[in-house]
């Protein structure tokens, strides 16, 4: 992806002197992060991580067509470096303190390209994926070309492409946003994660609309505290200088935040629970077919319905209406891009039983809150019983299993615990832990396939089957291997047997 850059410029943006054996003409091809991935003409940028050093695979890097790397001294409570085998034949630079100024340098050398698109930035625990991917589909409908970079990939309504990490690297970020904008792509809707924020991965990008959803426990382990974790959330309103700031009041956190200095008069409120918000629902209905509520705005009252389940999901429709309404949209003209709105990939997707009348729902509900958001949400829409079909991830925050155990004990009727990602931990030892937090003997089958068929098979009319914690994701991570698995496939599959 050469943006016609050479060496000379990128020391010039990074302030380093040139040294000797370096070209300052020679066109740099891409910068890349990653040895595997570097291409002739690469510059790699060799960082001091948390698991390793990347000066460990400048070798490699040259061997692939690298002209030079820059490195950084290892940072405190980082990998120590290995050490090279072989000497290196290019050049190696060092920058102080180059991770921090990779996003700014990524942003220029990509040739800013969120200077030229309008940047809809989502923050928060829960509700980032379905508030930035229910914004794509909107403006998608109102003409605009949009791009979407997130959890479930980065490209379009179209082709979502999955990426390596759920939170891009700062050259990725910048790389995604250069392609979007030479698709022609107007508007991109980025979720931007803490680990984002703290790690300085979003740095240097224009920020158009800033949006938060809510705050709850998740990410501990990086974060240690929830102060922490809010004080990083809090970044993308302070540090970027969105033209707007869309804000979830009925979030304890939030409300907070519109209490304080975000109170300015580029700060929107949207919520359920209070009177005086920039945008309120009111007189809100869950139905069968999905949801309907009325719009408070500026004294005007707007009927809205929807096709999406969960209360939760009116605070992500009303974020997204604040945001179009900002835009310049009409309010009524917004009804019915409201009215024809799909649920995210693995958020709250329904697939109707036809063998025995039961609904099945798959979302990616993989924290207490979320979980307990979910199984709340749809035993407004549960006539007969409520399933609730889980487990946790191994090698991931212990102290939520327990928690979560509860959560689906006190609101299903019906708990099956299964496997989710065990990645290198014992099965039985997460059940164990899930177990802990219940007072009651849940049905255990830990093979999530047979999990889901016991479901399928002896689940009734009226009664709804959530089936939590993996949503969209294509695989299942067992001992290192990434074995191949969908919910809702799985969901299909197993009924095209059962009808």
């Amino acid at each position: 992806m050469s943006m016609n850059k050479t060496m000379g410029w990128l020391l010039a943006e990074l302030q380093v002197p040139m040294p000797e054996g370096c070209d300052s003409e020679q066109t740099i091809h891409d910068l890349c992060l990653d040895s595997r991935a570097v291409q002739a003409g690469d510059v790699f940028m060799a960082l001091s991580g948390f698991k390793v050093h990347g000066m460990d695979y400048a070798y490699q890097a040259e061997r692939a067509g690298a002209i030079a790397v820059l490195t950084e001294p290892v940072k405190a409570d980082r990998a120590a470096q290995v050490g090279r085998q072989k000497p290196l034949g290019i050049p190696v630079i060092e920058v102080p303190d180059l991770s921090a100024q990779l996003g700014p340098l990524a942003c220029a050398f990509y040739d800013h390209p969120s200077a030229h698109l309008q940047v809809i930035a989502v923050t928060g625990t829960n509700g980032k994926t379905s508030t930035a991917w229910l914004l794509m589909h909107a403006l998608e409908q109102l003409g605009q070309k949009t791009g979407y970079l997130g959890t479930l990939g980065a490209g379009d309504m179209d082709q979502l492409q999955a990426l390596p990490n759920t939170t891009p690297s700062a050259l990725a970020i910048q790389q995604q946003l250069a392609q979007m904008r030479q698709r022609g792509c107007q508007q991109v809707c980025v979720e931007v994660s803490s680990h984002a924020l703290t790690q300085d991965r979003f740095s240097g990008t224009q920020v158009a609309a800033a949006l938060f959803t809510n705050l709850s426990r998740d990410h501990l382990d990086y974060h240690k505290t929830m102060k922490a974790y809010a004080a990083a959330k809090r970044k993308l309103f302070t540090d970027f200088a969105p033209e707007v700031s869309i804000i979830n009041a009925d979030d304890e956190v939030g409300l907070g935040w519109l209490q304080q200095d975000l109170a300015t008069a580029n700060t929107r409120s949207y919520g359920l629970g209070q009177n005086g918000l920039d945008y309120q629902a009111t007189d809100i209905h869950l139905e069968p077919a999905g949801l309907a509520f009325a719009l408070q705005h500026g004294g005007q009252s707007v009927q809205f319905t929807t096709e999406l389940l969960g209360e939760f999901n009116v605070q992500n429709v009303l974020a997204v209406i604040a945001t179009l309404h900002h835009q310049g949209h009409d309010l009524a003209a917004l009804v019915p891009v409201v009215a024809a709105l799909q649920p995210v990939p693995g958020r709250m997707n329904r697939i109707d039983n036809p063998s025995n009348g039961s609904t099945l729902v798959v979302d990616y509900a993989h924290t207490p809150d979320a979980l307990e958001q979910v199984l709340k949400a749809l035993r407004a829409h549960t006539q007969g019983q409520l399933w609730c079909v889980f487990g946790c991830g191994g090698n991931r925050d212990k102290g939520k299993r327990a928690m979560m155990g509860a959560i689906a004990e006190q609101w299903a009727d019906k708990v099956v615990l299964t496997d989710d990602n065990p990645r290198f931990e014992s099965s039985a030892q997460i059940i164990a832990d899930i177990e802990f937090g219940m007072k009651t003997k849940p049905h255990v089958i830990s093979n999530r396939q047979q999990a889901i068929a016991h479901a399928i098979d002896q689940s009734e009319a009226g009664d709804i089957v959530l089936l939590a914690g993996k949503g969209h994701e294509s695989t299942q991570e067992i001992n290192g291997k990434l074995i191949p698995f969908n919910d809702m496939q799985v969901i299909k599959q197993l009924m095209q047997v059962a009808v």
